[in-house]
């Protein structure tokens, strides 16, 4: 095997959450390797894709690996509700791209944007499919299986009626969106109507747009969960994480047979320098990661907020102030209650992924309240690495990484005083925060995984046996 496609979601330099670096770091140890690789992407907007324009297509070269974007404007063209996981438009691109790259086998890591349709055109063309899933896209169209009511659940029941309640409404822009599209098609006559006018013209408007479009929604919401069952069912190896997502995926119609415990790996190179901790008489507590609301920040906020008066403890927030501003701003107001700790939250930004170890070495521990079944954060092995203690939220995922009173502590969903209390623990007892660093093992790389993803190539492409990687019972992990 000489040339390898990955696809991914989304990419950098725009894009550069967890999915988006792990993507990165396996095409550059294959590459090392002497594997010829590309990698295929999308461009979403993280908020609003109305206004896509230009080009169907991008091509670049981003730190060594070949890239070629999938752009906007193809993926809206001609849009319909089963797009977002069947898309003709797409499979008609990637079908050109295969015949002219001519991969030895595709490995996707996501397909959202891109659709299962990549799936078809590969295996039409004799070429082995694997994957490795970041996340639950084949189960759950908004990818956390999560609820509205905050809870989670473990995918689509008996004619994803959960789903029908759950997702359809998402498919509907806001009534402001509307608003906006409507004006812009009747060349500005929405705007010129008075207030009360234009409020009840919209809204009457945007009722029979949705009653035309429902019943369309509601059967592509449907067939969804079919759909995808049979084509991740058409791969020839799903490569999960954690034993989380194997269950659920098994329970959700996806052959067992398929699945292969392989766990992500890290550069651990640029963190282990960072092991040893910056002085400090107060506890620097942290998040890094996307600042949303399925991250939990909010709560994060609320649980500092009511450490005791005089608590020698600082709340370092990072992440994109631009990506979400709307959460940013509810953040922000938030963080300026008045409680006792007020004061001491501060809003870092983004940083370069090459200053994810200086950042580390500056707190003693990292939190991480998700919302949704994170699956395995890389943040969480790369706080690790540093020999940073964890606290997170006890949600299948997290905790197969973090063990309570071993490398980290952990707390119930949404549950913002016992999180409090997790980290007043570690405020009191300086000794058992010290004792939680020197339990934590050295961190699984990327080359642990890679050796495991070429064990996985070999197999499906007939160069060895169809062995499992690991066992279901904790592959892939060393502590």
């Amino acid at each position: 095997m000489k040339r390898v496609l990955l696809t991914v979601h989304k990419f950098f330099p725009e894009h550069r959450a967890g999915t988006e670096v792990l993507t990165l770091k396996v095409a550059q140890e294959l590459q090392r390797r002497g594997l010829e690789v590309r990698v295929i992407t999308a461009d979403p907007p993280d908020t609003d894709a109305r206004h896509a324009d230009g080009p169907d297509f991008a091509e670049y070269n981003y730190e060594g690996i070949s890239v070629k974007v999938f752009r906007e404007p193809l993926r809206l063209r001609n849009s319909t509700f089963e797009h977002e996981y069947m898309h003709p438009g797409m499979a008609a691109a990637f079908a050109k791209e295969m015949d002219d790259y001519k991969p030895d086998l595709l490995h996707i890591f996501h397909a959202q944007n891109l659709s299962a349709s990549i799936i078809d055109v590969a295996k039409s063309r004799g070429i082995p499919v694997v994957c490795s899933p970041t996340d639950f896209w084949f189960v759950c169209p908004i990818v956390q299986l999560k609820l509205p009511d905050g809870s989670v659940c473990r995918g689509p029941n008996a004619g994803a009626r959960n789903c029908l309640n759950c997702y359809t409404p998402r498919l509907f822009p806001p009534t402001s969106e509307f608003a906006e599209a409507l004006n812009k098609k009747l060349n500005g006559a929405v705007l010129a109507l008075p207030p009360p006018v234009r409020r009840l013209a919209v809204g009457a408007a945007f009722e029979l747009y949705k009653a035309k479009k429902r019943p369309s929604a509601a059967a592509a919401t449907v067939a969804r969960p079919a759909v995808l069952r049979d084509a991740a069912n058409r791969t020839d190896a799903i490569m999960v994480p954690t034993r989380l997502m194997y269950d659920i995926f098994v329970e959700n119609g996806i052959n067992a047979e398929l699945l292969h415990q392989v766990g992500f790996g890290i550069d651990t190179a640029p963190l282990e320098p960072f092991q040893h901790k910056a002085e400090s008489d107060a506890l620097r507590i942290g998040f890094i990661g996307t600042l949303f609301e399925h991250k939990g920040v909010d709560l994060l906020i609320e649980a500092f907020q009511r450490l005791p008066d005089g608590a020698n403890a600082v709340l370092k927030i990072y992440g994109d102030l631009k990506q979400f501003p709307k959460y940013v701003a509810e953040l922000k107001e938030l963080a300026r209650r008045p409680f006792a700790n007020s004061a001491s939250i501060e809003f870092c930004g983004a940083f370069p992924n090459s200053k994810l170890g200086e950042v580390l070495q500056n707190l003693d521990v990292l939190v991480v309240p998700s919302r949704w079944y994170e699956n395995t954060p890389l943040v969480i092995q790369s706080a690790l690495a540093t020999k940073t203690p964890l606290v997170a939220t006890d949600l299948g995922g997290l905790s197969e990484l973090i063990h309570e009173g071993r490398n980290g502590l952990l707390f119930p969903l949404n549950d913002a005083i016992a999180l409090r209390n997790q980290l007043l623990r570690l405020l009191v007892d300086r000794s058992f925060l010290q004792q939680l660093r020197n339990n934590i093992a050295p961190e699984r790389t990327v080359s642990d995984m890679v050796d495991d993803i070429q064990s996985i190539y070999s197999a499906v492409a007939g160069d060895g046996p169809h062995d499992r990687i690991a066992s279901l019972s904790g592959a892939g992990r060393r502590n």
